[in-house]
């Protein structure tokens, strides 16, 4: 038992606060206590790290494992979590992580991003009917912020655009679930892997030119993925290619469409503002208030101190995004900004290799409402909107708006 399992008084997380604003907590621990101690829900003790330039530090370093699998690994939370699966590849490490990473890199690329664009645009254009077809009020997570990513990643994977559907409840129990006792939660990633098994073995019957069939070959090739990681492989470039995204869209559309919709006008004066939006949008909403955690396997010198060997450190999805060392008046939305990467799709080895297509989706999906549906309003109270509480991403329920 080290010292700080000791010590029964550390503030105790996760701190209040509204989904789309990071606890006042971040801002004064950042300025008083930077480096200090937490407890976890699960009851494990963690260094939270606040400032841009630890976290940025902490993700670029290979010494803070993403490996949270063993039986003495620190926990978020007591429940099961699929951040327990060894066969993950957000939970591998080195030579491993690398294996699995060069398996599905070159589909992931900028280049690859950019040759997707126009079927992005047509799937947002085909949605876009959809809603005008029904008329307002709608709900735009189902109907569109969600129904966009998971088109997309279908279409990427060689998976029945017609079971899109189905990937909502299975991707939020397997990312986010927090809404579903643990039992769901199994039940459903069960189902989730029962079809894609399902699947995988239709495909090997006929072979086509897909991601999967791609996956495929590497399970049945030189780089060797075993059964399990090629079945939590796919499930998981699903699940990630449609939470995340969905997440972020329709977290950055409640601030544009919030009071009276300045910055979504600002956005039909100057389309040309859109990349920029985009990535001011991410560091503002972020995608949650939740946190992850990475345990030293030596010690690692960051910048406001130093971890040792054993200890685990908790990275806020929001904490850094909000550090007005990095970002001057961190807490307006401004699209001139000059400032450094928001680190919401992480850093170093794990870098997200679907940001390039991520960023795609957003700025097209942004891009088509705005031209097609320029009078677009939220229909309810920003404090109305109910949010997931998930553990990696907190999905927004819905997002009834009208136009």
């Amino acid at each position: 038992m080290t010292d700080t399992d000791r010590v029964p008084d550390l503030p105790a997380l996760p701190f209040p606060s509204h989904s789309l604003t990071p606890p006042a907590e971040y801002a004064e621990r950042r300025a008083s206590c930077p480096f200090g101690q937490v407890r976890l829900p699960s009851g494990d003790p963690a260094i939270l790290l606040l400032t841009y330039r630890d976290v940025a530090a902490a993700m670029a370093e290979p010494l803070l494992s993403h490996d949270l699998t063993g039986p003495d690994a620190p926990r978020m939370t007591a429940e099961p979590s699929f951040l327990q699966d060894p066969d993950i590849v957000l939970n591998k490490d080195g030579a491993d992580h690398l294996r699995l990473r060069r398996i599905v890199a070159s589909a992931f690329t900028p280049r690859r991003a950019e040759r997707w664009k126009p079927v992005i645009r047509q799937v947002a254009n085909e949605l876009i009917d959809d809603l005008e077809k029904a008329g307002p009020p709608a709900d735009l997570v189902a109907g569109y912020c969600f129904a966009l990513p998971v088109r997309i990643i279908c279409r990427l994977l060689g998976v029945p655009e017609h079971d899109a559907l189905r990937f909502r409840v299975w991707s939020n129990a397997f990312a986010a679930g927090a809404r579903m006792t643990p039992e769901q939660v199994g039940a459903e990633i069960g189902a989730f892997l029962a079809y894609m098994a399902e699947l995988i073995a239709a495909k090997r019957a006929e072979p086509g030119e897909d991601l999967i069939d791609d996956l495929i070959a590497a399970r049945d090739g030189a780089d060797k993925l075993t059964e399990q990681e090629l079945l939590t492989l796919a499930t998981g470039l699903i699940a990630a290619g449609n939470e995340t995204t969905a997440t972020a869209l329709s977290r950055a559309l409640a601030e544009l469409l919030d009071g009276d919709r300045t910055l979504w006008t600002q956005l039909l004066d100057h389309p040309d503002l859109l990349p920029a939006a985009v990535e001011e949008l991410l560091r503002f909403t972020g995608l949650s208030n939740s946190t992850l955690l990475r345990r030293a396997v030596a010690d690692v010198e960051l910048p406001s101190g130093t971890v040792r060997a054993g200890q685990t450190i908790a990275l806020p999805h929001n904490g850094a995004l909000r550090d007005p060392e990095a970002y001057p008046d961190p807490d307006t939305i401004r699209f001139d900004r000059d400032a450094p990467p928001t680190l919401i799709f992480g850093g170093g080895p794990h870098y997200c290799l679907g940001a390039p297509l991520a960023k795609a989706e957003l700025t097209i999906g942004l891009e088509m409402l705005l031209r097609r549906l320029p009078t677009l309003r939220m229909a309810v109270a920003r404090d109305e909107l109910e949010f997931s509480g998930g553990e990696i991403v907190d999905s927004m329920i819905a997002l009834p708006v009208a136009w």
